[in-house]
């Protein structure tokens, strides 16, 4: 199943990083801004689409931003006549601040600074290192996190997070692969179709990126609605049950009855978790 979606208007922006002390040269400059857009697909080709390549003509601007005054420069495809604007890498998106403004005050989110701290040490309000923040959410996880098609993880890890929203019971659906986040979506219910929407938030992310783009596996836990959700998103993809989730529902039959047998089962288990191969075990 191809789950390819046509690249919503917050996509198409290319994000280039060009110094504030030469933007206003390549805003003005027609020619500057080719030869420095030339230049930098050279050095980045991570950062532009792959039909970049068949060439693009300049398409006039966006308008002033209110807040920072740019402008930025549209570009136009040649390739499919798709419209990109071309904007400066030292401001936040949106041109809410300059990067170098409040990357320290960001910086604190990681170790869970409150709001109303950061805004006392860095000034504004509460709502505006909220909204700050919030912003950085609205770009795709997996054209953010892997620049090349190439990159795109085979094996991934899928489960899902209990959480609530306005009272309510609800599901973060969560991709994983090689250490890092590549898919992160709310789902309303654990249900098989409400998780494949969910997950079909990764698959339609990476298939942006590279559209024959179907990884081999994925390991889950045991519930169907979610081993289901992904063979209907990827009909080829293998499903593993987690180890640990297979050890558990091991553990979970065991009667007292049976512990000396449990034991012995167990160690075997992990064992075999353990192994290098099909035809090792740990001894």
């Amino acid at each position: 199943m191809n789950v390819t979606e046509k690249p919503r208007r917050g996509y198409r922006t290319i994000r280039l990083p060009i110094q504030e002390s030469e933007y206003f040269k390549f805003e003005n400059d027609v020619v500057f801004a080719r030869e420095k857009t030339d230049q930098l697909y050279q050095k980045y080709p991570e950062l532009f689409p792959a039909t970049f390549v068949e060439g693009y003509v300049f398409n006039g601007k966006t308008t002033p931003s209110v807040k920072m005054d740019y402008r930025f420069r549209r570009i136009r495809l040649k390739a499919d006549g798709v419209t990109f604007s071309l904007a400066p890498a030292f401001t936040m998106p949106y041109m809410t601040a300059k990067s170098e403004d409040v990357e320290k005050a960001l910086f604190l989110r990681r170790f869970n600074v409150p709001y109303w701290g950061i805004a006392y040490v860095f000034g504004r309000d509460n709502m505006y290192w909220y909204r700050m923040e919030q912003s950085l959410g609205r770009f795709n996880i997996v054209g953010t996190t892997v620049k090349d098609p190439e990159l795109l993880p085979q094996d991934l890890l899928a489960d899902e997070k209990h959480t609530k929203r306005g009272g309510e019971k609800q599901y973060i659906a969560m991709t994983v692969a090689k250490e890092c986040i590549v898919g992160s979506a709310m789902a309303e219910s654990a249900s098989e179709a409400s998780l494949t929407e969910a997950y079909g938030v990764f698959a339609n992310e990476a298939q942006s990126l590279k559209p024959d783009y179907a990884p081999d596996t994925v390991n889950t836990d045991g519930w169907a609605a979610t081993q289901n959700a992904w063979k209907h998103l990827f009909p080829e993809i293998t499903v593993i049950l987690c180890f640990l989730h297979a050890f558990i529902k091991i553990r979970d039959r065991a009667t007292k009855n049976l512990a000396d047998w449990f034991n012995a089962a167990a160690d075997r288990v992990w064992e075999a978790y353990e192994a290098t191969s099909k035809a090792s075990r740990n001894d």
